[in-house]
C-alpha cells in the first residue's frame, strides 16, 4: 500500500503558520530526545501485511492485513480463496434471525423493535431521561433506514438508556413507540471499542445480522481486557478495500496506522505496563539490548502501554492515513464470501465473528516485522523462539510463540510464505484440530474466541493489553422443588463472586431466552427461584459468576422438566365381571401415566398391583383380575423427569355381576308357576325370558328379557295348559348385564 501524505488546507494565515512551524520545530526535538524517528525500509513484502516505504514522525504510515481461507474440500490444497459472485446477499441459512438479542456491552446497547407494515424507514432516539428531554449526540431523531434493530455505541458505562422509534412511509411519519430502556455495563475500566458501520452495513437488508455479530465480538474483547483505553474502528461489508480497491480474495481484511517507537521508549512503557502473571513472565524475557532500532506499534498498542500520546488516530474512512484522521483501524468484512453470521457456521461458510475478532487483533498490535521488511520489530516479534534460550526472528525453520523464554510453546508461528507470518501456523488442511482466532488461515464450518487462555488472548496481554482474569464459573446443581409453574435453580458459590448471572430457556442452546431471565443478576446466593413456566415442559439454566475480575463462562448446563398438568380420568369402558378398560386424557410432555385402582372412593387401599401402576405413555389401559359385581375407582396421574402431577379425578365403574343360577319351578298350575334363581353379589335387578322353545327363538309375550327387580323369584302367568316352558335369568348392575343363567324347562297341568 503506497504512502499517504497528509491533507493540506488551501491556505493558513502567515501568523499561524510561524506558530506552527516553531511548534512543529519544538515537537520534533522532543519527540528526537524520545528516540521516535523514522524506521527503514518499509516496503510492502506480502499479501499478508502491508506498509507504505517510510514512516514520520508527524505522520502515520498505512499497513494493512488480509485473512486467507483455505478450499472447501478437506484435505485439498490450501491459499486464497477463489474469487466470488459480487453479489452481497446472505443465504437465510447463514443470517441472524430477526431481531437478535444481544447483552449490552460498557458502552453500546442494540436498539431492537418491531415492523410497521408499509414502513419505508425508522427515526430513532436515545436519551437518558425517560422524557427525552434531551437526547445522545447523534441519536435524535436518527434515519436508521428499513431495520428493525440498531447498535446504539459511545456510552457511559452503567447507565440506562431509554430509546424509542417512529414508523415513516410514503405517507408521512408515525407516532413514537413506547419507551424500551437498556443499561450499559457497570465495570469500572476495561477496554472500550467504539464502532462505526459505514453504509456498506447500514444499507445492507441484513444489517443488523451483520451489527450483531460485531457487536458480539466487540462484547468478547471488552470482557477480556481490563485497559482503560478506547479503540475506534470502522466496520464494512464489502466487495473492495477502504481505497476502492477490489476484494478479489481473503475472507476479511484490516486497515490500521502504524508508527516507529524508539526501542527504549517502548520497552519501558511496556515493563511499566505490566500488571498481569503472563506480563511479569514476558517482560523478564526480554533481551537487556535492543534488538532493533525501533519497535512499530499500531495507535491502538501505543495506547495500550500508555504512548498514546505518540500514537494518535491516523486511520481514515478511505484508508489513508493523516493525523485528525477518526478511526485506530478500518475491518473489513469481504461480502463476496461466503460469511455465516450464526453459529456454528455451515461446512461451506467462514464464521463472521471470528473473522471480525481476528482483524481487531490486527487493528490492537499483532503482526510480525517478517510481513513489513527492515529490522525493526514489531511488539509480537519480542517473543518469537525457536527453541528454550534461543530467539527466531527469521523465515528459516521453526518459530513459536513463548513468554518464558523460550520454555513453553504456545502456539506455531506461521511460516508459509503468502500468509500473515505474525499469524499461527494452524494447520494446511481442513478442519483444522486447533482452529484459533489468529490461525494464518481460517477454514469454513469452524468458528473460535479470543480468551483468556487463547494464544492471541495472551499475545495481546503481554503487548500492553490486560487481560481480565476471570473468575471461576460455578457448577450448576440440580433443580429442586420443581412444580408444574416453578422450580428452584441451584449452583455452587465461588469464592471473590460479587454477584451471578443467571440464563433460563427453553433451547438447550440458549438460542432464545425466558423473559427476565437473560443475564440476570442475583446478588450473592446459590439458589433461585424461575416462576410463570408452563407446566410439562423442559427448561435448562446456566449462570455465570461476576466479581471485580469481570465475569465467568458459563457454568455446565442443568435441564429440568416442569411438573405435568394432571390428566382427566373419563368413564371406562369394555366393562366385564372381571375387568374394565381405563381412560384419561393425554398431557402435554407426559412421558408415562401412574394408575391407580382401588374398593375405596378415598383410596384408602388398592386393588393388587394397581397402586402407582406406571402403563407407559398411553391414554387407556385394561384393568383384570377383578370380581363381578362390585365397584371400583380409579384415578391417574402424568410423570415427566420433573415429577409427578396430582392426582386426576376419581371415576368409578362396576363390574358386570356373576352370572345367577335358576333353579326349579315351584307353584305349577295349567296357567302358570313361579321361577326360582340364585343372588348375585352386586346385582341391582334380573331379567327374566320365558319361551316355549328351548333355544329361545320366541318369547312369551311380556316375558322377553322382563326387569323383574332385585328378587330371586317371579310368578309366571298366563300360560296355557299341559304346555312346557323354558325360562333363564341374567343379573344386572350399573357395569351391565351377566350372561344367561342355565335354562329350567316346566310343564304347565
Amino acid at each position: 500500500m503506497k504512502k499517504e501524505s497528509p491533507c493540506q488546507p488551501a491556505f493558513v494565515h502567515l501568523r499561524f503558520l510561524v506558530v506552527l512551524v516553531l511548534f512543529l520545530a519544538g515537537a520534533l526535538l522532543a519527540l528526537l530526545a524520545l528516540g521516535f524517528y523514522p524506521g527503514a525500509s518499509a516496503s510492502a513484502q506480502a499479501s499478508g501485511q502491508n506498509q507504505s516505504s517510510s514512516a514520520s514522525p508527524f505522520q502515520p504510515v498505512a499497513a494493512d492485513h488480509v485473512s486467507w481461507g483455505g478450499d472447501l474440500v478437506t484435505g485439498t490444497k490450501t491459499g486464497a480463496v477463489s474469487e466470488q459472485p459480487s453479489a452481497e446477499n446472505l443465504a437465510p441459512s447463514e443470517t441472524a434471525p430477526l431481531g437478535p438479542v444481544m447483552a449490552p456491552t460498557r458502552s453500546s446497547f442494540m436498539a431492537t423493535w418491531e415492523s410497521v407494515s408499509g414502513a419505508t424507514g425508522y427515526r430513532l432516539d436515545v436519551s437518558t431521561s425517560p422524557s427525552f428531554n434531551s437526547f445522545v449526540s447523534g441519536y435524535e431523531n436518527l434515519d436508521v433506514g428499513n431495520i428493525t434493530s440498531r447498535i446504539v455505541s459511545g456510552l457511559s458505562l452503567g447507565t440506562t438508556y431509554y430509546y424509542r422509534v417512529r414508523a415513516y412511509g410514503v405517507l408521512g411519519t408515525g407516532g413514537n413507540s413506547e419507551v424500551m430502556t437498556a443499561t450499559t455495563l457497570t465495570t469500572l475500566t476495561g477496554l472500550v471499542i467504539t464502532p462505526t458501520f459505514d453504509s456498506s452495513i447500514t444499507s445492507n437488508p441484513n444489517s443488523a445480522a451483520i451489527q450483531s455479530v460485531i457487536n458480539k465480538a466487540i462484547a468478547i474483547h471488552q470482557s477480556r481486557f481490563k485497559d482503560a483505553l478506547t479503540a475506534t474502528i470502522l466496520f464494512r461489508y464489502s466487495r473492495t478495500a477502504p481505497n476502492g480497491t477490489l476484494l478479489s480474495s481473503g475472507v476479511s481484511r484490516s486497515d490500521f496506522p502504524i508508527y516507529s517507537i524508539a526501542w527504549s521508549t517502548f520497552i519501558t512503557a511496556l515493563k511499566a505496563d505490566a500488571k498481569t502473571a503472563n506480563d511479569t513472565t514476558a517482560n523478564a524475557s526480554l533481551p537487556a539490548s535492543a534488538l532493533s532500532t525501533n519497535i512499530v506499534v499500531t495507535s491502538a498498542n501505543g495506547k495500550a502501554v500508555g504512548l498514546g500520546g505518540l500514537t494518535p488516530l491516523g486511520m481514515c474512512a478511505n484508508g489513508s492515513v493523516a493525523i485528525g484522521c477518526p478511526y485506530d483501524g478500518i475491518v473489513t468484512l469481504n461480502s463476496g464470501i461466503s460469511l455465516s453470521f450464526t453459529r456454528p457456521p455451515s461446512s461451506s461458510s467462514y464464521d463472521a465473528q471470528r473473522q471480525v475478532e481476528h482483524e481487531m487483533d490486527e487493528v490492537f498490535g499483532l503482526g510480525s516485522f517478517l510481513n513489513l521488511g527492515g529490522t525493526n520489530l514489531r511488539p509480537q516479534d519480542l517473543f518469537s523462539w525457536s527453541a528454550a534460550g534461543v530467539r527466531n526472528r527469521t523465515l528459516s525453520g521453526a518459530r513459536y510463540f513463548s513468554i518464558n523464554s523460550g520454555t513453553t510453546n504456545i502456539v506455531n508461528f506461521n511460516q508459509t510464505s503468502g500468509f500473515d507470518f505474525g499469524d499461527w501456523l494452524g494447520g494446511t488442511t481442513c478442519p483444522q484440530t486447533k482452529p484459533f482466532v489468529q490461525n494464518a488461515f481460517v477454514c469454513p464450518g469452524q468458528f473460535a474466541d479470543v480468551t483468556a487462555s487463547s494464544p492471541e488472548g495472551i499475545n495481546l496481554d503481554v503487548i500492553g493489553y490486560d487481560l481480565v482474569i476471570p473468575p471461576a464459573g460455578p457448577t450448576a446443581k440440580a433443580a429442586t422443588n420443581i412444580t408444574t409453574t416453578s422450580f428452584t435453580a441451584n449452583w455452587s458459590s465461588v469464592s471473590g463472586a460479587t454477584s451471578y448471572l443467571l440464563d433460563v430457556s427453553t433451547s438447550s442452546t440458549f438460542s432464545s431466552f425466558l423473559t427476565g431471565y437473560q443475564n440476570l443478576n442475583l446478588g450473592i446466593v446459590i439458589s433461585r427461584s424461575v416462576s410463570g413456566l408452563s407446566a410439562g415442559k423442559t427448561y435448562y439454566y446456566r449462570v455465570r459468576t461476576l466479581s471485580s475480575a469481570g465475569t465467568s463462562g458459563n457454568s455446565n448446563v442443568i435441564s429440568v422438566t416442569t411438573v405435568p398438568a394432571a390428566p382427566m380420568a373419563s368413564a371406562a369402558t369394555n366393562v366385564t365381571n372381571s375387568g374394565f378398560t381405563a381412560h384419561w386424557s393425554s398431557v402435554t410432555g407426559a412421558t408415562s401415566y401412574l394408575l391407580d385402582v382401588s374398593t375405596s372412593s378415598t383410596f384408602s387401599s388398592f386393588v393388587t398391583g394397581y397402586q402407582n401402576l406406571s402403563v407407559g405413555n398411553v391414554i387407556s389401559r385394561s384393568v383384570s383380575g377383578l370380581s363381578a359385581g362390585r365397584t371400583y375407582y380409579y384415578r391417574v396421574r402424568a410423570h415427566t423427569s420433573g415429577g409427578t402431577s396430582v392426582n386426576s379425578n376419581v371415576i368409578s365403574v362396576t363390574t358386570v355381576p356373576a352370572t345367577p343360577t335358576a333353579s326349579a319351578a315351584t307353584n305349577v298350575t295349567t296357567s302358570g308357576f313361579t321361577a326360582h334363581w340364585s343372588s348375585v353379589t352386586g346385582a341391582t335387578s334380573y331379567r327374566l325370558d320365558v319361551s316355549k322353545s328351548s333355544t329361545f327363538s320366541s318369547f312369551v309375550s311380556g316375558y322377553q328379557s322382563l326387569n323383574v327387580g332385585n328378587v330371586t323369584s317371579r310368578n309366571v302367568t298366563g300360560l296355557t295348559t299341559k304346555t312346557t316352558y323354558y325360562y333363564r335369568l341374567r343379573a344386572s348392575d350399573s357395569g351391565g348385564t351377566s350372561v344367561n343363567s342355565n335354562v329350567v324347562h316346566v310343564t304347565t297341568l
